[in-house]
């Protein structure tokens, strides 16, 4: 579990569920979707990701890798999207989104930890090359700033691919996203034809965990023709009041 002693003191004051997550974000929307299908009340603390404000010390305070989201629950902070569900699963039990049926609890956790094992190499790097690239540019200010403020090598490799003069994501790191999204995806497709949800026949964490990862590549215009199991089941997950709240909404306020 990712707890986080943050040296920006004052989130250790806070009562309750605060959630500091941005709008597009499918890290921050599998959280907004898990709190909304709990019914839990939380306060928001959005952060434009666009106008550069995570990268500040006041957040990194918070959060050291200087992303989204983050949780404060009456001044326990917690970072990383899926340990941030499993702790929202633990400390409010019910309604039940992890079964202990013999097998599916170990399922439900490798579901978990893919999805945040390709964030980077896979859907963070389709959307920057052919969205978010030139809309998250940093000037030469908030290059300097996120440098000194980020210690995680992984994102400062890979923010370096777009934000140094004369660097770019290459031809290979768009086939390898490519191949690692349309392999899972596949395997996904077969999984979901043969019972309808990721694991054990119910809607658990998961679905919960990859269904807004979908919803970020659809906006990235990723093809997912080939897979109508996947589609079949991200529409009914769409359609839940919860996704409505938790992703449409925050998406279409943009």
């Amino acid at each position: 579990m990712a707890f986080v002693d943050p040296t920006n003191r004052s989130v250790l004051a806070f009562d309750g569920l605060h959630l500091y997550h941005a709008n597009r974000s499918n890290c921050s929307g599998r959280v907004r979707l898990l709190l909304e299908e709990k019914q839990l009340p939380w306060k928001s603390h959005h952060i434009d990701l666009a106008k550069k404000e995570n990268v500040s010390e006041e957040y990194f305070g918070i959060n050291p890798k200087g992303v989204v989201p983050t949780l404060v629950h009456d001044g326990t902070v917690v970072t990383e999207s899926n340990d941030i569900l499993i702790y929202l699963e633990e400390t409010f039990p019910e309604p039940g989104f992890r079964p202990v049926a013999p097998g599916a609890q170990q399922e439900i956790d490798d579901w978990l930890k893919l999805s945040g094992d390709i964030h980077i190499p896979g859907i963070k790097t389709f959307q920057y090359i052919r969205v978010n690239a030139a809309r998250m540019a940093k000037s030469e200010k908030e290059v300097a700033l996120y440098r000194e403020l980020q210690k995680d090598p992984a994102l400062l490799e890979f923010h370096g691919k777009h934000d140094l003069p004369g660097r770019s994501f290459s031809d290979q790191d768009n086939e390898n996203s490519l191949a690692m999204l349309n392999g899972n995806f596949a395997r996904m497709d077969q999984i979901l034809d043969r019972g309808g949800w990721l694991v054990g026949g119910a809607y658990t964490l998961a679905d919960i965990s990859w269904a807004p990862s979908i919803t970020t590549l659809l906006g990235g215009g990723f093809d997912f023709e080939p897979y109508p199991q996947l589609q079949d089941w991200y529409r009914r997950i769409s359609e839940r009041p919860a996704f409505d709240k938790a992703i449409t909404a925050w998406r279409q306020g943009s």
